[in-house]
């Protein structure tokens, strides 16, 4: 079936009324295409350009399936075209047996293969739960959205999840094996980092702030006040072993942050700070405000019932 034949008998169910779980997978790549209604996608897909899911649509993703994205360079910027570009709604949530995965679909697999999933101005309430993110530029990209992602692995990426202003829950996932596992972009919250274990990335987190002054939003001045309670909150997470730092504050990032209760791999405070890039290394920068520290490894930590395939380093 061609893409054009595909899309034409997708608006003719849709205009019977028939309902969209009933609509079968596409068998060829698609890719350079908007969705305009309700969508659910199963089975493998293969996604070749860029899948914009419109304002009014929502996308479905069922359990066990996988998405593949090959890889278009057009402007030779080193960076896969192929992506998700989520205006509308996305509701992906597999399950511990039954992953989503989304990967290259490369024989020999790099990261940048492709984009990401971006979820973009979206007024919507988006779940990604229980799904895999491989060979991407950043597996999830979440900016002016709502999004809960939970139980989800993000594994050999440039970057595992990044995203900026938004009102955004991660919580029990496994984060590896990454250039940046994390990377906060502008520092506008609500956001909630809790119970993932982020370890074996280049840099574990990366908090970077806004380029502009935001009105009542950063606590003016060097008060020694963090600015993040209810803004920001990481905590009882497992942020270790990453081979740069495991806490990085960008350029310009002037305020201290309350990062607190987390387990670092190491107890002694001394060796704490060597694996945190802040005020201690660069007085330019803010403070990273890290004790109380958990006593030790936090075990409710990662994936809940994660895959035999992968594990997290205990």
């Amino acid at each position: 079936m061609t893409i054009r034949s595909y899309l034409i008998w997708l608006s003719l169910l849709a205009w019977l009324g028939i309902p969209s779980s009933l609509m079968a997978s596409p068998q060829t790549p698609i890719g350079n295409v908007v969705l305009t209604e309700d969508t659910v996608w199963s089975g493998t897909i293969t996604i070749d350009g860029v899948v914009v899911v419109g304002r009014k649509a929502t996308l479905t993703i069922t359990p066990g399936t996988t998405i593949l994205f090959k890889r278009r360079d057009v402007n030779h910027d080193g960076v896969g075209d192929s992506e998700i570009r989520v205006l509308g709604g996305v509701i992906a949530q597999g399950s511990a047996k039954q992953p989503i995965v989304f990967k290259s679909a490369e024989t020999k697999p790099a990261p940048k293969d492709w984009s990401y999933l971006l979820i973009f101005t979206s007024g919507k309430k988006n779940r990604i739960e229980y799904c895999q993110f491989h060979d991407a530029f950043s597996g999830l990209q979440v900016h002016f959205s709502t999004a809960l992602v939970q139980d989800c692995l993000f594994s050999h990426n440039l970057e595992g999840i990044r995203f900026g202003r938004a009102k955004l829950t991660l919580r029990h996932c496994l984060i590896n094996e990454n250039h940046i596992g994390v990377r906060f972009t502008r520092m506008e919250g609500p956001v909630e980092i809790q119970y993932n274990e982020i370890n074996n990335n280049q840099v574990g987190i990366f908090l970077v702030p806004s380029g502009q002054n935001i009105v009542d939003f950063f606590e003016p001045g060097r008060t020694g006040k963090p600015w993040n309670e209810g803004h920001l909150d990481i905590s009882a997470n497992n942020i270790r072993m990453n081979s740069d730092y495991n806490l990085k504050l960008g350029a310009k990032q002037l305020w201290d942050l309350k990062i607190t209760n987390n387990w670092w791999g190491i107890v002694t405070r001394a060796d704490i700070r060597q694996t945190l890039f802040d005020q201690h290394r660069d007085p330019d920068l803010g403070r990273a405000i890290i004790e109380p520290t958990a006593p030790q490894t936090i075990v409710d930590a990662g994936i809940r019932q994660l895959p035999a395939n992968h594990h997290a380093t205990k």
